[in-house]
Order: structure tokens, then C-alpha cells, then sequence
């Protein structure tokens, strides 16, 4: 991880390789570090910075900056990351390097990495009389056009549901005043990924708020928040309302279904990320403030969405009639419902 000297301060290696485990299990590494009076980040050789683990990195170094104010933090080897520089990545956490916070263009490939602030978001329904909800659909279904190129149809349909269901999540749940996202298209590949993050309260405080949810720590938090009619707001989905958007707790359900359709889903909260695919789960030590959420869409595997989710909402409102039986959800039926949903999918190979 690193080597302190007494001259030099502590010197901080950052991962060589970064695939969304590495990086998770940096932020934990991260925020064990001693306390010194500087601390000099290596960001090494020259490599690809894949979307999720560059939000989360950025996002973790600020925080971690943001959390010494009295230390002095410097970076090597930076110059070496041109397209990390190009996504906004080192200015997200405050070197004056590369691009800012959606200030490169884009292509037809690759969105950079941009913030969405929640009080402009609120603003902005409140001009146009229009629910907050409807806003972030239309800059969901912005953000998926962009990044795939294609106007309309399944990928964007699917894509604009699950960034829509996570920024919701975001806004009326985190706490946080804002959101950041990036994503890149690989078509050659067949294959769509997305990272996006906040510096919220995080899920298990957030779901804490619903005295029917018996969470003792950040896993279980999330094993509830993937289990569908789960809310924070013990009201949720229920009674009469005149905002068709009103969270019923099946937001998060719906996307990671949708995602594990041959891609992955990881969700990071707190101490504990959870990674979903075809089949298996698989949780890994963390330490992240807020919660960020990487999804690999199989662009091959996605059909008829208004198809795949009459399905996943069929088979969630069944577990979710099993959940509203008890008095209060325990981490220990969280953890067998989520596996009875791999069940669903005839590949129940996870383990929980």
C-alpha cells in the first residue's frame, strides 16, 4: 500500500491493476493509512482507468483529502494517465490536472465523469410544475443517448431505467447534495458500463429510517435495499399519492435483475460492497462514505425490457408478499430471499 519516510511523508501506491475489487478493497486500505503531515499518492505506469473504479477512486481520494485538512497531499506519475486526465478524474479530487467535471465532450463511446447537483435538479422541477422524478428520467434517457448513440429502443429503454432508479435513490434517500456518474459503450463487445456514486448518508443509515428493517450492519443493508419493497420510508407504495413516482422500494430490485441479464452489478456502501452476476454474489471489504454503484449491461442479453421487468416485478412482488408477513425483515430472511431470487434465475451459486 505504502512506505512512510521521515522526510518524504507517506507514499501511497495506488493499484496497478483496477478491476472494481482491487479499488474496493484500496478504500479500505485507504482510510486505515497513519496520520502524517504529507502523504504522495503514485499513480504508476500508464493503464486504463475502467469507469466505476475511476468514479470510486476519485471519489475516495477527495474524501480522503477533504478528511486531513492538515496534511499535504502530492501526486507522481500522474502525466502518464491521459485518458484518466481526459474524464475529469484527477481535478474530481482536486489536482489541477486534465479536464474538469464534465468538461470533456464525450463521444460515441464514453460519457466523462459529471455531477448532478440534487438542488438544481429540485429546482429544475419546480420551474416546469413538474414531479422530481420526471426530471431525472429525462436526464437519464440524456445520459443514455449520449453514451450509446441511439435515440431509441431496448438498450436505451434499459439503460435509462437503471440510471433513473439509482439517481432516484440518490436524491430522495443519500442525503447528498450531489451525484457523480461516467460510463463508457464497448459495441464491439457487446457491452454497456456504468459508475455512479454519491457522498450520502449511505444505505444502512438511510434504510435505518424504517423501524420494520431489523440492520445491524452496512451488508445488511444492502442485501435488503437489492430485495424488492424495501424502503427507507416504511409508507412507501402505500396509501393514495398523487406522485406517480413515489418510491415503492423496488428500484434497486429491478436494476440489478436487469443488469445480472448476463452483465454484473455491484452495489458499495459503507464496509461492504456486494457484487451480483449470472448466478453468483460475492461480498468484498470496503470502506466507502456514501454508496456507488457499477453496472455492466450485456447488450446482446437485453430483449423486450417491458417484457424482462413484467417478469422480474411478477417474481420480486412474490418474495415481497413472503417479506410483508413478518413483523420485521431480519438480515437472516434478506439473505434467503436474495438467494431464492438467484433460484429464479435456475443458477443459484452464490453464496449468502
Amino acid at each position: 500500500m505504502g512506505t512512510k519516510s521521515s522526510t518524504q511523508g507517506f507514499r501511497v501506491k495506488i493499484p496497478e491493476d483496477l478491476p472494481p475489487s482491487s479499488v474496493l478493497g484500496f478504500t479500505k486500505k485507504l482510510n486505515l493509512l497513519p496520520t502524517v503531515n504529507e502523504y504522495r499518492f503514485d499513480f504508476g505506469i500508464d493503464r486504463w482507468f475502467p469507469p466505476f473504479s475511476m468514479l470510486l477512486l476519485s471519489v475516495a481520494l477527495r474524501k480522503f483529502r477533504e478528511s486531513h485538512p492538515g496534511a499535504r497531499c502530492r501526486a507522481e506519475n500522474y502525466r502518464n494517465h491521459g485518458y484518466a486526465a481526459h474524464m475529469g478524474f484527477f481535478k474530481a479530487f482536486g489536482l489541477k490536472h486534465g479536464k474538469g467535471l464534465g468538461e470533456a465532450p464525450g463521444s460515441e463511446t464514453y460519457l466523462p465523469m459529471t455531477e448532478l447537483s440534487v438542488e438544481e435538479i429540485a429546482n429544475e422541477a419546480a420551474r416546469g410544475y413538474e414531479a422530481v422524478g420526471d426530471v431525472i428520467e429525462r436526464k437519464s434517457e440524456r445520459i443514455s443517448r449520449l453514451l450509446t448513440q441511439i435515440e431509441e429502443g431496448d438498450l436505451v429503454d434499459t439503460l435509462s431505467f437503471s440510471i433513473r432508479e439509482i439517481i432516484r435513490n440518490v436524491v430522495e434517500h443519500s442525503g447528498a447534495d450531489r451525484v457523480f456518474y461516467c460510463g463508457q459503450y464497448w459495441p464491439t463487445l457487446h457491452s454497456v458500463g456504468v459508475g455512479i456514486a454519491d457522498c450520502g448518508i449511505g444505505m444502512q443509515k438511510a434504510l435505518s429510517q424504517n423501524e420494520n428493517l431489523a440492520i445491524q450492519s452496512d451488508r445488511d443493508a444492502i442485501h435488503m435495499a437489492l430485495l424488492p419493497g424495501i424502503s427507507g420510508n416504511p409508507l412507501a407504495g402505500k396509501g393514495a399519492t398523487y406522485d406517480h413516482w413515489q418510491n415503492s422500494g423496488y428500484g434497486l430490485y429491478m436494476t440489478n435483475r436487469l443488469c445480472r441479464s448476463g452483465g454484473s452489478f455491484t452495489v458499495c456502501s459503507g464496509q461492504t460492497a456486494v457484487t451480483l452476476d449470472d448466478g453468483h454474489k460475492r461480498d468484498i471489504a470496503c470502506d466507502f462514505t456514501g454508496t456507488a454503484i457499477r453496472m455492466e449491461i450485456d447488450t446482446r442479453s437485453i430483449g423486450s425490457l417491458r417484457k424482462k421487468l413484467a417478469q422480474f416485478r411478477d417474481e420480486g412482488a412474490e418474495v415481497a408478499r413472503t417479506l410483508s408477513g413478518t413483523t420485521a425483515i431480519n438480515p437472516s430472511a434478506a439473505s434467503q430471499m436474495l438467494s431464492r431470487d438467484f433460484m429464479n434465475l435456475g443458477r443459484n451459486k452464490g453464496n449468502h
